[in-house]
């Protein structure tokens, strides 16, 4: 998981919890499938190889109580929530017992056939042994493997030192028996280990995905989250260079009178959608709607090469959707929407903000107030894009369609703010035929 949100997202116990559960639940399913396969292989060698009957009863029986256990230990973990302690201790069970199994069989070896038990101890029991701690993959524990191959290890030791002392093999074989069981539960250990990690890896993915879309909403690109994703993100919020937009619809509130309010939310939504296209595809962030006004800023939390360019293009372009919006909404609904956009460089604080129970990643500086004044300022000028000289610092030489404006006051600035305004020729026509 990226560092910079271990702190805001919860643990991912639950899905390893739901991975382990599941992975068990298989493992007891694929013991119900293999436990009669077994019991029919039995009987074959019983036909073919002349097996006591004593042997092959009791070898029966016991498969018959393994499949019953089977069978119980899978109905009650299947009913159990995944990290619940019933179901880990269930879990727990179901991994571990196969770890015996070879005591009882070396049991009914002793009763029915005990001159074939230097045969078992060399071969059969430790290759069953193997097979049983192999499935301790599942505890997706480096450590559950291990202690796995050691205490199975011990049982084998206990077999040979035990009841079946007369038919053990040399030291020699028994060490390598007992290296082989050791090593089986680590190998399955690692196995789990690392079958963890990629769980944590996956779901951290995932949590991080979602992460950035709730923070940011539905409003930035996806190649802008899957940058954030690479470069990580500040939580704590940090100074960042950027050009804000602050666009609102002129006189929307009397325009909307005369309309149904589902109407209004359905022009509206016409008019976002348009924008913030527009926006995303400049490679900005839809900061907030604030009724029909958009506030949004390019340069961050993702650098761009010159935001300033980014942003004037971006306004230009919604400038010139909205004629395209406008020319729809004469003909179905009579009304023509005003837009008017304010542009201002600067530096800004970016980060999370908000009240333990609601917070919002947003940007808060000077730049942003000057930027939603330059545009309030659009209702009085006859410009529909108000610039400030920061702005146009940053930009090539296409301002011939910027013109100076009087040095702005500001309300709650001491220095004046040197702005231009831009003109399509539209409204240059206008203003020359004094319209």
């Amino acid at each position: 998981m990226q560092d910079w949100l271990k702190s805001y997202l919860p643990e991912i116990h639950p899905e390893l919890d739901r991975a382990i559960h599941s992975g068990v639940l298989r493992i007891l399913k694929l013991w119900m499938v293999a436990i009669p396969l077994f019991a029919l292989v039995t009987l074959v060698f019983h036909y073919f190889n002349d097996i006591p009957l004593e042997f092959l009863a009791g070898l029966m029986i016991f498969l018959a109580v393994t499949f019953v256990f089977n069978v119980a230990d899978w109905a009650i973990l299947k009913r159990c929530k995944p990290g619940e302690v019933t179901a880990r201790t269930i879990q727990a069970v179901g991994l571990a017992y196969p770890i015996l199994c070879p005591l009882f069989l070396v049991w009914i070896t002793l009763e029915t056939q005990p001159e074939v038990m230097t045969s078992f101890l060399t071969s059969s029991i430790p290759m069953l042994q193997i097979l049983m701690v192999g499935t301790t993959v599942f505890g997706f524990s480096l450590r559950f493997g291990l202690i796995a191959g050691v205490v199975s290890a011990l049982v084998y030791l206990a077999i040979c030192f035990g009841p079946a002392a007369y038919a053990r093999p040399d030291v020699p074989n028994m060490v390598e028996m007992c290296l082989y069981i050791v090593l089986s539960g680590t190998v399955a250990g690692k196995a789990g280990d690392e079958a963890r990690k990629l769980v944590h890896r996956v779901v951290a993915s995932i949590k991080d995905r979602e992460f950035v879309t709730r923070i940011l909403g539905a409003y930035v690109s996806e190649e802008i989250k899957d940058r954030l994703l690479d470069q990580g993100l500040s939580m704590e919020g940090e100074e960042k260079e950027v050009t804000v937009l602050f666009s609102d619809l002129r006189d929307f509130t009397t325009l909307s009178e005369e309309m149904s309010p589902r109407r209004v939310v359905q022009i509206l939504n016409q008019y976002f959608d348009r924008m913030v296209r527009i926006i995303q595809e400049e490679g900005g962030v839809v900061d907030k709607f604030i009724g029909d006004a958009i506030m949004a800023y390019f340069g961050a939390p993702v650098n761009l090469e010159n935001p300033r360019e980014n942003a004037m293009r971006a306004a230009r372009r919604m400038r010139t959707e909205l004629k395209l919006l406008n020319a729809q909404l004469k003909v179905s609904e009579k009304i023509e929407l005003q837009a008017g956009t304010g542009l201002h460089h600067g530096t800004v604080v970016l980060g999370s903000i908000g009240s333990e129970k609601r917070r919002d990643f947003t940007i808060i500086g000077d730049a942003v107030n000057i930027a939603a004044r330059l545009e309030s300022m659009t209702r009085s000028i006859n410009s529909p894009i108000i610039l400030s000289e920061e702005v146009k610092l940053g930009l090539a030489e296409e301002s011939a369609l910027l013109r100076p404006l009087e040095h702005l006051t500001l309300k709650g600035r001491k220095k004046p703010v040197v702005c231009y305004g831009w003109n399509d020729g539209e409204d240059a026509q206008r203003q020359e035929s004094g319209g």
